[in-house]
């Protein structure tokens, strides 16, 4: 089914899914899967208790890799974080980290937030007088990651580490069938992040990683578990964020009308902000695997097999969004999916659209003003961005 699947549209193969059944096994993709396409299908796997999202092994094996002592450390740091948690286990760790990012935790860190984008805006600005800039490489990249090292206490980390570390993460998991130069390439990038969050003296002491490395207070078992959190926090606090904010900036640079829209009315910037999340999510799909046995919709389905659960898909979904292909600031998204749904709804769902309203309400009276010169979108089946967008000061008329 995906075998003519194009990453700059997926919503053309997503729209022929929706002429035929809900199931549909596609054999190639992710070494084997159901593809799950409908908006309340998706969603019922979302919350389902016998689906699990315990799949790191599954990734380790497609990539055939041999056994050795740092596989083994790389495999049991994954298979604790949060995201691939089943519960009860999940339910007691995001108990911990759920406090960090309460309204009241990101009411605390908004000012800090603001400054930090007050500051790129400043720098992007210098770079524009001198020639071209690119709004990924500056303002959409650094933006979370500078965030996440704040929120997490870690200022001796530089920042160009950060983001090599969670983009090896990226290609790992947003590719749909890692081979073993990248498991290899990721485990490195695990197992030093990992490092770096167990050494006591670099961290921030009262930081959210000091505090998971070492408060006995906190319901986490053991010290792998502890620093597997940190290490979930700093890929995924970071990736969905510089997604969402290329594809924002993309849009209105391409969108004069939805542009002048915000301009005209800046109360709408956060509905704006869901309405891309549903149009164009930054997380296109996630996967569950079957503990048991089930007839779905006429099929067989056997413990075991992959479901990939369709964000993109769902959040197009006719019978729940009117005219879903249109990009509407006034539309009601509460039932987009781009975040997950139930137990596993993104941690960080509210700092991502924080981040965004603040980057909008202080570059949109920049963006009249450029234009788009090169684009380059990312390569990932699993994510939707860019990873170039290089911008100009728009020709004055003579």
């Amino acid at each position: 089914m995906f075998g003519d699947f194009n990453l700059a549209s997926p919503y053309a193969a997503y729209a022929r899914l929706r002429q035929g059944p809900p199931l549909v096994w596609d054999a190639n993709f992710c070494g084997g899967a159901w593809l799950v396409h409908r908006h309340q299908d998706v969603q019922a796997a979302l919350r389902h208790p016998d689906l699990s999202v315990r799949r790191v092994g599954g990734w380790v094996s497609q990539a055939g890799a041999p056994p050795s002592p740092r596989l083994q450390a790389f495999k049991g740091l994954m298979a604790r974080t949060l995201v691939f948690l089943d519960r009860p286990r999940h339910t007691r760790v995001r108990r911990v980290v759920n406090a960090a990012f309460s309204p009241q935790a990101l009411r605390d860190i908004d000012r800090s937030i603001e400054n930090r984008v007050t500051h790129l805006h400043s720098a992007f600005t210098n770079q524009l007088r001198h020639g071209p800039a690119d709004l990924v490489e500056q303002v959409c990249r650094p933006l979370p990651a500078l965030v996440m090292i704040d929120l997490l206490g870690l200022q001796q980390l530089p920042l160009a580490v950060f983001q090599s570390w969670s983009e090896q993460l990226a290609r790992f998991i947003g590719q749909a069938t890692p081979d073993l130069p990248l498991l290899m390439d990721t485990q490195d990038a695990l197992l030093d992040m990992a490092d770096f969050l167990g050494n006591s003296a670099k961290l921030q002491e009262g930081g959210l990683a000091w505090r998971l490395l070492h408060d006995e207070q906190l319901s986490l078992q053991g010290r792998r578990e502890r620093l597997a959190q940190s290490c979930m926090l700093l890929f995924a606090g970071y990736e969905t964020s510089r997604h969402l904010l290329s594809s924002l900036f993309q849009t209105l640079l391409d969108d004069a009308s939805k542009l002048q829209d915000l301009l005209l009315n800046p109360q709408k910037i956060p509905a704006a902000i869901k309405e891309l999340l549903r149009y164009d999510s930054p997380i296109q799909y996630t996967a569950r695997r079957l503990m048991q046995d089930q007839h779905w919709h006429g099929q067989h389905l056997r413990k075991g097999q992959l479901l990939l659960l369709l964000l993109g898909a769902a959040n197009r979904d006719p019978e729940v969004f009117s005219h879903p292909d249109d990009l509407d600031f006034s539309r009601n998204n509460q039932a987009e999916l781009s975040m997950g749904y139930g137990i596993h709804h993104c941690l960080g769902a509210g700092l991502v659209q924080l981040e965004a309203k603040l980057v909008l309400e202080q570059f949109l009276p920049l963006l009249p003003r450029l234009q788009l010169a090169q684009r380059e979108r990312i390569q990932l089946p699993a994510y939707r961005g860019w990873n170039r967008l290089l911008v100009h000061y728009r020709a004055m008329p003579s």
